[in-house]
């Protein structure tokens, strides 16, 4: 699932950051945020800071993130853009318009969903309600069933669910965890509602692009 957060603005009131928490709530389950930066812009660094100044004060500092430098169709050359992508974990250059670096882009993004994507297998009990609530809405059930007061899952998370679900994690093929990291099998049942992904991003916002994710 593709999602999409309000603008990010430079140096945000502290007011603004608390009115702003039921919408940016996508962040904090998303698997990867796609920070994307325009690249034709002068100050292009500065509004990539104001950005993750914003994610530090939404507690989504430490999240995966997939720096984009876009509109690089407008520079005269890639040389020093692709150094700061260099600089980045994860730094792609593109043009959307012209489709340049977008191979490059989809393959970093692949691998990194690749990456950190979890399968489980918990016991949970029936009074865990919220972990269960929360499972199912920011992950993927591939398999799940009734024993007693407790609820046995299989399911596709986010790794900033693995922390939660591991005080419950049942021993999978002889191994002493049940979880594997990887995609989730092809043709597993989704009972969440949705893909698992969360994401975010901005619409326009004059000091950073923002997110999309």
């Amino acid at each position: 699932m593709l999602g999409d957060t309000v603008g990010f603005l430079k140096k945000l009131p502290t007011h603004l950051v608390e009115s702003f928490q039921s919408t940016l709530e996508e962040v904090a389950f998303a698997d990867v945020l796609i920070h994307v930066v325009d690249a034709s812009h002068p100050q292009r660094e500065e509004q990539r800071r104001a950005v993750d100044e914003v994610l530090q004060k939404i507690g989504a500092g430490e999240k995966h993130t997939l720096t984009v430098w876009n509109k690089a169709d407008r520079l005269e050359n890639w040389t020093t853009l692709e150094w700061e992508a260099r600089g980045a974990p994860h730094g792609v250059v593109i043009s959307a318009k012209t489709g340049q670096g977008m191979e490059g882009f989809l393959s970093e993004l692949a691998s990194m969903l690749t990456a950190w994507s979890m399968r489980v297998h918990v016991r949970v009990p029936q009074s865990e309600g919220s972990l269960l609530a929360l499972l199912s809405r920011a992950g993927r059930i591939l398999e799940k069933r009734y024993e007693g007061n407790d609820v046995v899952l299989v399911a596709h998370i986010p790794p900033f669910l693995r922390g939660k679900v591991a005080p419950f994690i049942l021993p999978e093929n002889g191994k002493d965890q049940g979880i594997t990291v990887g995609r989730a099998p092809e043709g597993a049942v989704d009972e969440s509602g949705s893909g698992g992904l969360g994401g975010s991003g901005t619409a326009g916002d004059p000091v950073a692009d923002g997110f999309a994710g």
